[in-house]
């Protein structure tokens, strides 16, 4: 049923008012499309972008937490169990986190989220992550093959943790998964 806007007829609604508005007179909103009355003024077209302060706000509370995870991590270093309790550290952070995350952000909420936690974790003791790597990479190359294997070893196990973490992070936050 279509009704009468002040423009031309539409069978779109605002949701909050149910006036009938057409394309032009419609504001998107990320619940639906609201009419200029129910907006306070003239059709803006596209809904505006996260505010800085969201923004800043969020990359803060991830920033945060991939800090605090960068400096509990280390002391998990138990062989092969080591990733899985950062996945599990990582789980537990973004459970916390998907109750707080404000979601106005949209699509680029992720986006944040993982420059948060990889802006927190290199202020963590794993700033030193790229230093180890050079090492790791310098000193097997000096030496036979089983040195080469050691090495990288080592390497895929120092950089596991902190994707696992990130990984148990965005499972629970952004992929709105369970465990």
């Amino acid at each position: 049923m279509a009704g009468k806007c002040d423009h031309a007829e539409s069978r779109l609604k605002c949701i909050e008012c149910d006036a009938p508005i057409c394309t032009n007179c419609m504001t998107q909103c990320p619940v639906g499309n609201r009419c200029r009355a129910c907006i306070g003024g003239p059709a803006k077209g596209a809904p505006a972008g996260p505010s800085a302060w969201l923004v800043a706000k969020t990359l803060g509370i991830c920033t945060a937490i991939g800090f605090a995870g960068g400096w509990i991590m280390p002391f998990l270093s138990i062989p092969y169990v080591s990733c899985i309790l950062s996945f599990m550290l990582g789980l537990i952070a973004g459970k916390w986190l998907a109750t707080i995350l404000d979601h106005r952000l949209g699509h680029k909420v992720g986006t944040v989220v993982v420059f948060g936690l990889l802006i927190g974790l290199s202020l963590s003791p794993f700033n030193a992550l790229v230093w180890v790597i050079v090492e790791l990479i310098r000193e097997p190359l000096m030496g036979d093959f089983s040195n080469i294997i050691n090495g990288l070893s080592a390497i895929v196990g120092i950089i596991f943790c902190p994707v696992c973490f990130i990984v148990g992070v965005l499972r629970p936050s952004i992929w709105g998964q369970p465990y």
